[in-house]
């Protein structure tokens, strides 16, 4: 009898994880959409990394909240609805990632790499910089990251 309880228990533990792991939201894509169409969306991983950069030193305010959504409604082309959502599935995915910060933003590079053009790869590292704001400029992780990203993605 416990083996049975204990079967259905793990079934209901294996339910309950897939339903929170899928929370990511799935975004409305078009052909000719930014980052071409796939599953792993480079606007959620751009997201995540502006995320990950803006939270590096203190939590997300208001003020750089707003840039990013900016940001994303300006170089993604793409409404305020649509922003949100990247920033909420992008947070979702950076709270989710371990190690230093050049470690994390070294983990949404492959989607980005792969799916987006050059002239798209450019929008992300002007995003990030404009996200990292002074931060970027002064010696320490958020250049170093943004420094490093900027070489992976722009060499290839």
């Amino acid at each position: 009898m416990h083996i049975i309880f204990s079967f259905f228990i793990a079934l209901l533990a294996l339910a309950i994880l897939h339903h929170l792991w899928n929370k990511i939201p799935k975004l409305p894509r078009a052909r000719d959409d930014w980052g071409a169409v796939a599953s792993d969306d480079p606007r959620v991983a751009v997201a995540a990394m502006m995320y990950a950069i803006a939270t590096a030193d203190s939590g997300l305010n208001n003020f750089k909240e707003q840039q990013i959504l900016l940001l994303l409604q300006q170089k993604l082309d793409i409404d305020e609805k649509t922003a949100r959502l990247c920033l909420t599935g992008g947070r979702r995915i950076a709270r989710r990632l371990d190690g230093d910060l050049n470690s994390r933003l070294h983990q949404m590079l492959p989607t980005i790499a792969q799916k987006c053009s050059p002239e798209e790869k450019k929008d992300v590292v002007e995003m990030l910089q404009a996200v990292g704001g002074g931060s970027a400029d002064r010696i320490g992780p958020v250049r170093d990251g943004i420094g490093r990203v900027a070489a992976s993605l722009l060499d290839r």
